[in-house]
């Protein structure tokens, strides 16, 4: 039992990342219509900026975060306005073809602001909680709750705006229908850009507790996180935007789960083929529901 339950606390941060991933790369596809290839970049260079305030200028990291969310921030409201928007009549395909563009762009961005040595990165808190079980000692650091609640609290504060604001019935008025939307007045400009930085903002913190969670900080390391947003949207169900953020919580805690069973099943040499069976089933799930678990099916009348 306490090998299992430290199985899950180990999943805590893991499936903190995933989640503020996938919601924004939910909250472009929703408005945007456009699957954002580059947001696992984004997130890395809110990172950078992170770790560059966090070394260079001496401030907390608790300082330093709200910098680099505002910069990602910065960052992603622009490419909506000077490119997106510019390029408003291109296809779905011809706007993923951009985002791909972009992360030439910013890949070569980072080294030359930041340089290559690699940024060091601390913790939100330092230390562990721990609690004896009958078979053992249940572990948790404290890094990893208050990345919890941070999400959480986020996370919560988004569905509700969402749901009961005016920002939210404007944006999923345009993620219904944009062409609508603008018809009945509600300004479709604003919503995708707000839609964008937010995206930014939620990206950079979920690179920073990537990184505080122990994990190098690198161009690319956000990029299994982007991958696994993909598949939560996918497996979730891009007509919600609450189906892809659950199922992005199961993802990490999915892998992890599987390591756990094929070691207490005596075969430790398929831990590393977790993630394929973890791959494996989601098509199976597809498979017989291609609209995805939360997702619904559209009838269009003609």
């Amino acid at each position: 039992m306490a090998y299992f339950l430290n199985t899950i606390m180990g999943s805590i941060a893991p499936m903190c990342v995933t989640a503020l991933v996938t919601l924004a790369i939910t909250l472009i596809f929703k408005t945007s219509y456009t699957t954002n290839f580059a947001q696992g970049v984004i997130s890395a260079f809110g990172a950078y900026m992170v770790a560059y305030f966090l070394n260079q200028k001496g401030l907390p990291i608790w300082a330093s975060l709200p910098i680099g969310m505002i910069v990602s921030m910065v960052i992603a409201t622009l490419i909506d306005v000077l490119i997106f928007r510019r390029g408003r009549y291109v296809n779905a395909l011809g706007k993923q073809i951009i985002t791909m563009g972009l992360i030439s762009i910013i890949v070569g961005a980072i080294p030359l602001i930041f340089g290559i040595a690699v940024p060091q990165f601390t913790a939100f808190i330092d230390g562990t909680l721990s609690a004896e079980i009958f078979d053992g000692s249940v572990t948790v650091t404290k890094n990893a709750l208050v990345c919890g609640g941070i999400t959480i609290v986020v996370i919560v504060a988004i569905f509700v705006a969402l749901r009961f604001s005016k920002w939210g019935l404007s944006v999923r008025a345009t993620a219904s229908n944009e062409y609508v939307a603008g018809m009945m007045g509600i300004n479709t400009h604003i919503v995708t850009a707000v839609s964008w930085g937010l995206a930014g903002a939620l990206g950079a913190l979920a690179a920073a507790i990537n990184a505080s969670s122990g994990n190098t900080v690198g161009i690319y390391f956000m990029t299994n996180y982007q991958v696994y947003a993909f598949l939560a949207g996918i497996l979730g169900g891009f007509s919600s935007f609450y189906g892809p953020v659950v199922v992005a919580l199961m993802i990490p805690l999915a892998n992890n789960l599987v390591q756990y069973f094929v070691n207490i099943a005596g075969a430790p040499e398929m831990t590393k083929w977790s993630m394929v069976i973890v791959y494996a089933v989601a098509l199976v799930i597809i498979f017989f529901k291609p609209q995805g678990i939360f997702g619904k099916r559209i009838a269009k009348k003609v």
